[in-house]
């Protein structure tokens, strides 16, 4: 195997030293040429933003987190309302077990002691649907009040309410459980604290939909469902969604509400923004109606810095990939919106939308065309170096061919490079100085010759006159001189006769001048002006 690839890296090194035909190198040159001029064209479609499109990327970037988040929040608003109407069947069992089938909630209005035995025994399943449930807080409100003759007892309800506090994380396991609505004899018993902002009972105008689910009849609790829009807990700083469900008796009658509460803080943690390439993706749930995203019903998940305002209503625009989203202080966001299968206590629609600030698009989106101008740039900059390194490299033994042909010395076969150039001087040392115009050259020379006449003849009158100043010596300002045309016509003519000739420069075509006067045939090649 060792001598294998030592005979390999032998036999490469001598095809280094090897002749290339002028064929083979004149297409490398011009392969050389179209990279640059591809180049060329890349560094101006990068200024132009063709590849870059950062549109179009963030596109991609929203349809992906939007399309996650539809699937989080359904799936997670699914499981909840699962778990509410669960909770309110067992309520239902239990309340009809403790009152007797079908003796009216009702019976219970000035009964406290019965009250708070009632809310005794329903804690331990209200308990379970909050450890279990991935939410902030779970309630139960009964349709009746320790005392109607209480002022504003005619919203006062009693019930239960547990809510976490010192919320840090997305799924609140074992975090710590506050008594927030009921008797306290229950959170005694239990070991609860009681919330900073404790009451007794409820204030049901607090619970949007509440009066207008007690007195109905509803013998299935299926798309009894509702959430509540944003509200504001009463004496407290915190604003929530609530989950409602009706509590239903066995003969269809509605004797309380009960549900989960998902606070503004739980959404923030549950709903956070990651960063991409184009800055935070906020979550925002709202209502969109025609060209206005509201804020103003609906919570914000994580922002991470920006200070998108929740009682804002954003002014919607329609752009070639996303939409823009306006407030009212002229902030510009950029995203997508999608409804949600989920309907409000007023029949209304849930919309949830993904938003990344526009300053930090723009600010990635320059970055990312910069990007890619200074990779074109440097692709530009690599073929140039390549084109020029390459052209010398075949421009190099042409002119020493032509210095060693005009100084008429020996030439070392094969040092050209070039293989028509290397069986010429090997025919001319051969001859050592004798050649006639008659002597026969090699059928590779001869053909050579024989094509770069075929090309000489396809010339126009004029560019063969240019082509004879040229064979006289003279340079392409005294040609423009002495045929009576600008230099800049001579210039275009001079490109012509390179073109059909199949010649790069000057030096190259001189060097065929030379090879046809060495070899007697440069008459052939002539104009007689």
């Amino acid at each position: 195997m060792r001598n294998r690839v030592g005979e390999l890296l032998t036999l490469t090194k001598e095809a280094r030293h090897q002749s290339i035909s002028m064929k083979r190198k004149l297409m490398l040159y011009w392969v050389m040429m179209a990279l640059v001029v591809f180049a060329l064209f890349l560094v101006v479609l990068s200024f132009a933003g063709v590849f870059s499109n950062p549109a179009r990327k963030l596109n991609q970037d929203l349809e992906a987190r939007l399309s996650n988040t539809y699937a989080d929040m359904t799936g997670h608003f699914d499981t909840l309302a699962a778990q509410c109407i669960h909770l309110s069947g067992q309520a239902s069992t239990q309340i009809e077990e403790a009152l007797g089938y079908g003796v009216s909630i009702q019976t219970l209005n000035d009964q406290p002691e019965q009250l708070a035995a009632l809310q005794q025994a329903l804690y331990p399943t209200l308990n379970t649907t909050l450890q279990t449930g991935d939410c902030s807080g779970a309630f139960l409100i009964l349709d009746a009040t320790v005392n109607t003759q209480a002022p504003g007892a005619e919203h006062s309800r009693s019930g239960l309410y547990l809510r976490y506090a010192c919320l840090s994380a997305a799924s609140p396991v074992n975090q710590h459980v506050t008594y927030f609505r009921g008797s306290s004899e229950i959170a005694r018993a239990e070991g609860l604290e009681l919330h900073n902002r404790w009451n007794l009972e409820f204030d049901i105008d607090r619970f949007p939909g509440y009066r207008e689910s007690m007195g109905q009849t509803m013998p299935q609790l299926s798309g009894a469902c509702f959430w509540s829009r944003r509200i504001n807990l009463k004496d407290t700083w915190e604003d929530a969604l609530l989950l409602c469900v009706p509590i239903v008796g066995s003969d269809g009658s509605v004797c309380g509400l009960c549900g989960v509460e998902l606070s503004a803080l739980y959404f923030q943690l549950a709903y956070p923004a990651p960063e991409g390439e184009f800055g935070h993706m906020i979550v925002a749930l709202g209502s969109a109606d025609g060209n206005v995203f509201s804020l103003s019903d609906g919570v914000l998940g994580g922002q991470d810095g920006t200070h998108l305002d929740i009682a804002q209503e954003l002014r919607i625009k329609r752009e070639s990939y996303f939409y823009t989203y306006t407030t009212e202080g002229q902030d510009t966001y950029i995203g997508l919106h999608r409804r949600l299968p989920f309907a409000t206590q007023d029949g209304g629609e849930m919309t949830v939308a993904v938003l990344v600030p526009e300053q930090s698009y723009r600010g990635a989106a320059s970055l990312n065309r910069m990007a890619w101008i200074g990779g074109s740039l440097a692709f530009l900059l690599a073929m140039l170096a390549l084109a020029m390194f390459f052209s010398r490299r075949f421009v190099k033994p042409i002119v020493q061919s032509l210095e060693a042909i005009q100084r008429d010395t020996s030439f070392p076969e094969g040092s050209s490079g070039i293989s028509e150039i290397d069986e010429l001087m090997a025919f001319f040392q051969s001859k050592a100085g004798q050649t006639q115009p008659g002597d026969e050259l090699p059928p590779k020379i001869e053909a050579f010759f024989s094509d770069f006449l075929h090309r000489v003849e396809q010339l126009t009158p004029m560019e063969r006159t240019v082509l004879q100043y040229y064979i006289d010596g003279y340079k392409i300002e005294e040609t423009a001189a002495r045929a009576f045309i600008s230099v800049n016509t001579a210039k275009k003519h001079n490109t012509n006769i390179n073109r059909k000739l199949g010649v790069t420069t000057r030096e190259e075509l001189m060097l065929y001048i030379d090879l046809f006067r060495r070899c007697g045939r440069l008459e052939q090649i002539a104009y007689h002006i």
